[in-house]
């Protein structure tokens, strides 16, 4: 057995890659490396007691792909190994998807396999990843602005992938096709340095390996896989405090700032990178310089601040908490009035869409029968610092009395509580004193503003042209 073969072999079963038996999907672009993958896991294929099936992917971009694919069916035939051929207008489904070609290629390429893995009950899919590209995505994610997390290196086995060629460096790889004298077809916009990757490829690596270290692509490989073990250890310590520090709902993500601030600097990054991968699953263009902008907010001596952040999320600090959500759900749908009205003192605004608001502060004799209308309410005026009408946020809470008991809702659990619609929530115009919901016209007051025995001042708010039918 050569070198090479003997090489990936070992690999393989260090890593427990290939159960005797198992069927594989074999990705084979007929590039250079997907040759090299596919040769070799052929020539183990008696050792390994496999079977393989290589499946190519057209993406409609270059005018060689159909030369391309003709190579990988014949060499397939060639070989007795089983070949199909899929074809996806990867520009289009890039433009469609607001994504890059690179991306769109990506995920096609992934879909297709594990379809064609499910259709031949194959529970094993290989792909080509080798040592460059380890190194190339640890630079490309460091000179980016990653942290720990996108240092990390790709794993040989993920799921149901295997990466057999993470052993071996692409010279390797290059050597033993021209030993073995095996041809491949090759992409010409790979020596084109444009792309970030590219450029990596092409110019930075191999002036690392020229002037500093000739085994530099080894040397951040091991960086990498250091960077995946220590990763993977602080993220099992920040995920149980996630859990028990996180409130998920269908706003958004918020934590106490207190609590947070309890953890040592390494856990609230990922802690603060968890709330964002509850929010967009794919945080690919979440950097460290967001994850930075988000923990000044805590440390920020201001009343409120917040930040805006990649896939329209906004992060935002008030009163203690710490929220990170969806523009959409920040933005409010009236201009906010916000007024501090006088004792003795009469005021009317408008509000679009709750209606004419009459204010008026005066004194409680206790014998006055307090109003149960529906659109008149009386609030103790002590309580209260000052009166916004706007929609909602998501720190939002509101006091509920409960026999003897007060305790706080957040108004998101609240509305759904009261089953309001959800497409009607954003919309809804509430009185507020802060973050504290003093009353949601229609439905219900504040219990911690009811007028008692103990109020000096009513502040009555009469609402002319309401809509709502209860409360």
């Amino acid at each position: 057995m050569d070198k090479f073969s003997n090489k990936v072999l070992n690999y393989i079963q260090k890593n427990r890659m290939l159960p005797e038996g198992a069927r594989v999907v074999v990705g084979f672009s007929g590039g250079g490396d997907s040759t090299a993958l596919l040769t070799v896991l052929d020539r183990l294929k008696p050792l390994l007691k496999i079977e393989l099936f290589a499946i190519h992917i057209n993406h409609l971009i270059r005018s060689e792909a159909v030369e391309d694919e003709d190579f990988c069916r014949a060499f397939c035939k060639e070989r007795g190994i089983p070949f199909v051929s899929r074809s996806v207008d990867i520009p289009l489904m890039a433009k469609e998807k607001a994504l890059t070609e690179e991306e769109a290629g990506r995920n096609a390429r992934y879909e297709a396999f594990s379809s064609y893995a499910k259709e031949i009950f194959a529970g094993y899919i290989a792909v080509a990843h080798h040592q460059n590209d380890v190194a190339e995505t640890l630079l490309m994610n460091l000179l980016r602005g990653s942290g720990l997390h996108g240092g990390a290196a790709i794993r040989p086995v993920r799921d149901n992938v295997v990466r057999p060629l993470l052993c071996v460096t692409r010279a390797e790889i290059e050597e033993f096709l021209k030993e073995n004298e095996i041809s491949f077809c090759t992409d010409k916009t790979n020596l084109e340095s444009i792309h970030t990757r590219n450029f990596l490829r092409n110019e930075i690596l191999p002036e690392l390996k020229d002037r500093v270290n000739d085994r530099a692509i080894q040397h951040l490989c091991a960086a990498a896989a250091s960077f995946d073990k220590a990763d993977e250890y602080i993220r099992d310590v920040a995920r149980e405090a996630f859990l028990k520090k996180v409130s998920c709902s269908e706003d958004g993500v918020s934590a106490e700032v207190k609590e947070l601030l309890s953890e040592k600097e390494i856990i609230r990054e990922n802690i603060v990178l968890m709330m964002f991968e509850e929010l967009v699953k794919n945080r690919k263009d979440i950097g460290a310089s967001h994850v930075e902008a988000v923990l000044d907010l805590l440390k920020s001596e201001d009343g409120q601040a917040s930040v805006d952040l990649p896939y329209g999320l906004c992060a935002k600090r008030t009163y203690g908490k710490l929220e990170i959500s969806k523009k959409g759900n920040q933005t409010e749908t009236i201009e906010t009035v916000t007024i501090k009205p006088s004792v003795g003192e009469e005021t009317e605004i408008l509000i679009p869409g709750l209606g004419r608001a009459k204010l008026s502060v005066f004194s409680y004799d206790k014998q006055t029968e307090v109003p149960t209308w529906t659109y008149t309410k009386w609030l103790d005026y002590d309580r209260i610092q000052e009166v916004s009408f706007r929609t909602r946020r998501g720190d939002d809470r509101i006091s509920i009395s409960q026999g003897d008991a007060v305790h706080q809702k957040l108004l998101s659990k609240f509305m759904t509580d009261e089953k309001i619609p959800k497409d009607k929530r954003d919309e809804m115009v509430i009185v507020a004193d802060g973050n504290n919901v003093l009353w949601v016209p229609g439905y219900r007051i504040s219990a911690s503003c009811k007028v008692s025995e103990a109020t000096r001042y009513i502040l009555e708010i009469k609402i002319d042209d309401g809509g709502m039918s209860n409360g």
